[in-house]
């Protein structure tokens, strides 16, 4: 390949990858937590073809399937070879045993990079809250401020956290 042939290639590279930053900030509320997590609310078809093009293997989609094709998003998502979870969560009743199944699903590092969300990132805000806590040894004041950035605004997701971070704390 010739020196144009490979300037050529490089431009193209770094033009598309880009491309995929911006298209990947542009989902509601994204963050990235860290080199293994990123956060935001409901991607489009686009959005998780960038997110793999930016290295993100799985997806935890903690939506429930009403209001939006759930089915079209696995889909896309085993189409591009990643990952894929979908863990319920009513936001006004979330429950015990999905703040389970996210630990167990984050904990599996075969699962990172990831990408997590709901519709706003407001009850990923609030699971990845217990995270912190139960994983991470963080505080709730710094973990609860962490989700906040996240997208946690509902008191009755803090509550939960909280609730659900006291019943497991090791004593």
């Amino acid at each position: 390949m010739t020196k144009i042939g490979i300037g050529m290639v490089l431009i193209f590279m770094l033009t598309a990858s880009v491309a995929a930053q911006q298209n990947v900030q542009a989902i509601q509320n994204f963050l990235r937590v860290n080199t293994e997590i990123c956060t935001g609310g409901q991607p489009t078809m686009e959005q998780l073809t960038a997110l793999k093009a930016e290295g993100v293997t799985t997806v935890i989609n903690l939506r429930t399937p009403q209001g939006y094709d759930a089915a079209a998003e696995e889909a896309k998502a085993k189409e591009l070879g990643l990952r894929y979870f979908n863990i319920p969560v009513v936001s006004s009743g979330p429950k015990d045993e999905q703040a389970a199944e996210f630990l167990k699903v984050t904990d599996d590092p075969k699962n990172r990079p990831a990408f997590i969300h709901c519709a706003s990132a407001n009850r990923v805000g609030a699971f990845w809250m217990i995270r912190r806590v139960l994983r991470d040894n963080w505080t709730m004041d710094a973990a609860k401020g962490e989700a906040q950035k996240i997208g946690l605004r509902a008191q009755v997701l803090v509550d939960f956290a909280a609730q659900y971070i006291e019943k497991n704390r090791k004593k």
